[in-house]
């Protein structure tokens, strides 16, 4: 999904940046050591054109050193988890751009006032103000806060993706103590760690393994969520749209204007019901130059006040109305049997899954398990990656890290801690 690409472009960035700054450092101190041995003056080009800056601010002794590369990995440490609660967020708005099944809970009243209703041109509007208000308050959380709205409207537990819960909070936690307090630990955060140390730091090692954790837990979150919109929130049967009349229409533009009755928002009366374009219309699309050919359907009154609309611009010479009733017409049919088995092979729904999970062996699996299963049931390797972690998300397998078990608590430890930072 979007957030998830966007998400590893940020972190690759982070990535990127990091290793050119410790590139940087290394350059300049083995410069600076060569001329001190060397005994090239500051500010004088040798005989080679090499002109050394007197480095005032940067210190090339070993605490200079580890000083330097602490302080940058803390910097870059801070940034990526605020990119994971970015991609966390954004991943909600994609989720709402695909479907707005998970979020129709009864429980969650929306208090909007009259004039700001009537101020909405369009659903979009009222949608585009209900996420935006569903992400500010995500944002202005924490990331517990976060945990359980994944839960609540996705069915998806975060506490069950490596690696865990607790190391998750911990990093957070310590994202919290290096932006808030410097890195200086407080009585909380030492209880909670069982630590007794006053200050905390991030040296490589630790970079290094947030960034494999985090890389891991946004596809696994990724992953999950592909599978329950197209899965859990993606109605089997397709609602069909009822209607009394349907009508056929072309329209050629004799001038060039805007006509506003065939705009999505443009809005009429059938008599005394409200409606909308949008509402009875179908498909739309351009067959010539100042040509549109367009379907609506809808009541007998809705359509036939709409047609009267379009005559009336007839008549004032704007456009060329032609119109032809098609109720009756049914549609060609489509070979719905060889489209539902090329979508099978690209969608992971619960037959596949099944059979995925058959045909799995005993744990510890080898590398390139997932591989064997997609060949043997001939569908793709990703799609059995994606099955392999929503079974593990779902408690039927272990989670596993380079062929060694990891046991749920060790994942899911929660040290009956307070809510923290």
């Amino acid at each position: 999904m979007k957030a998830f690409q966007n998400f590893n472009h940020d972190i690759n960035k982070l990535l990127a940046f990091y290793k050119a700054t410790i590139y940087s450092y290394d350059q300049t101190e083995q410069t600076l050591v060569y001329q001190k041995k060397s005994k090239i003056p500051f500010d004088d080009p040798t005989e080679g054109a090499l002109l050394i800056k007197q480095p005032h601010f940067f210190k090339y002794k070993r605490s200079g050193k580890i000083e330097i590369r602490k302080t940058l990995s803390e910097i870059v440490f801070v940034r990526v988890v605020s990119a994971l609660e970015v991609f966390l967020i954004d991943l909600v708005r994609d989720a709402f751009l695909e479907s707005k099944e998970p979020f129709k809970k009864h429980d969650n009243i929306q208090q909007i006032s009259q004039a700001e209703l009537l101020s909405y041109k369009s659903t979009t509007e009222i949608s585009s103000k209900i996420i935006n208000r569903e992400c500010r308050k995500l944002s202005s959380g924490g990331f517990l806060d976060i945990i359980k709205y994944y839960k609540r409207y996705f069915d998806i537990d975060l506490a069950n993706f490596a690696p865990g819960r607790s190391k998750m909070e911990e990093y957070h936690d310590r994202r919290h103590l290096l932006v808030h307090r410097l890195g200086k630990t407080d009585q909380q955060y030492r209880e909670k760690y069982n630590t007794v140390k006053q200050g905390i730091s991030i040296d490589v090692e630790y970079l290094s393994e947030c960034l494999d954790d985090f890389k891991c837990f946004s596809e696994m979150v990724n992953n999950q969520m592909k599978y329950q919109l197209q899965n859990e929130y993606n109605p089997k049967v397709k609602k069909v749209k009822s209607f009394d009349r349907k009508v056929l229409i072309q329209v050629e533009l004799l001038r060039d204007i805007k006509l506003d009755s065939i705009e999505p928002n443009f809005e009429f009366w059938a008599n005394d019901e409200f409606s909308n374009f949008n509402d009875i219309l179908d498909t739309k699309r351009e067959i010539g130059e100042n040509i549109i050919e367009f379907v609506v359907s809808g009541t007998f009154r809705q359509i036939k006040s709409y047609l009267k609309i379009l005559r009336r611009s007839e008549r004032k010479k704007l456009i060329k109305l032609h119109e032809k009733d098609i109720t009756k017409v049914e549609p060609k049919e489509k070979n719905e049997n060889l489209e539902t088995r090329v979508y099978a092979t690209r969608i992971l729904d619960e037959g596949v899954l099944n059979q995925i999970q058959k045909r799995l062996p005993i744990q510890p699996w080898t590398k390139g398990v997932h591989k064997i299963v997609a060949s043997e049931i001939n569908v793709p390797n990703k799609l059995v990656s994606i099955a392999i972690q929503v079974l593990i998300a779902k408690g039927v397998f272990k989670n596993q890290i380079d062929g060694v078990i990891i046991e749920k608590e060790e994942l899911n430890e929660d040290n009956n801690a307070s809510k923290g930072y």
